[in-house]
């Protein structure tokens, strides 16, 4: 089976965070190709499907890491018994209905065959739909199953307050989640780099935890998006 992992960066990227990334891939044993480029991360997205030959690809966004080698074993091993795809659990929070929980790109995995026989779904970011949610939608009306992995612990509240994943709980600056993956989200602000830094260093060192984040299924009485 043939598999490859693709990753953006813009050019503007914070250079320690791309330092990061790549030694936490490294560490992992993942080959990662890394493209710096100043390009819509949807319509790359496509592209990278559109001329890619492997049977699954995957892609990560260069603020989201998975904290095990397992993790990204079992997402490709996914995919390909499936023929389908997996994602970290989102909600467009900006978008109506608000509720509909999708496949993230940050860390997804698909059966490109299963993205070409759904006519190539747009991962663009639509009037409708945010940054690969389409995709999740397309494969809803085929009748897809496909796999999101929830958040378990977040750390910080973004500017905006924290975010619902529609019935299930809260996510925000910093977020583990299920089997192992860490999303800084908002990785352009400089204030929020030292946290990614630190914690791809916990990675590394074998000391990664969530005891000192909150918990995502808890009461939380701060700042919350409507």
């Amino acid at each position: 089976m043939n598999v490859e992992i693709h990753t953006l960066a813009w050019p503007n990227t914070h250079v320690d965070m791309l330092k990061s990334h790549s030694d936490v891939c490294r560490h992992l044993g993942l080959q990662v190709g890394y493209s710096i480029q100043q390009t819509p991360h949807g319509s790359w997205m496509d592209n990278i499907l559109a001329n890619s030959a492997a049977d699954v690809v995957g892609f990560l966004d260069i603020d989201c890491v998975p904290t095990n080698k397992k993790v990204v074993d079992d997402a490709i091993q996914y995919a390909a018994d499936n023929k389908s795809f997996v994602g970290i659990a989102q909600t467009s929070n900006h978008i109506p209905p608000k509720s509909h929980i999708f496949a993230a790109p940050a860390f997804f995995f698909i059966w490109r065959k299963t993205w070409k026989a759904m006519q190539r779904p747009t991962f663009s970011e639509t009037p409708v739909a945010d940054v690969a949610e389409n995709v999740s939608y397309a494969a809803e009306m085929a009748g897809i199953r496909y796999k999101t992995l929830y958040p378990t612990h977040w750390t910080a509240i973004p500017e905006e307050g924290v975010w619902r994943l529609h019935t299930y709980g809260l996510y925000g600056i910093g977020t583990h989640f299920e089997e192992g993956v860490y999303h800084l989200y908002q990785g352009r602000y400089e204030k929020n780099v030292q946290m990614f830094v630190n914690r791809c260093d916990d990675i590394i060192k074998g000391t990664f935890s969530t005891e000192l984040m909150i918990d995502s299924r808890l009461p939380f009485h701060g700042k919350i998006v409507p």
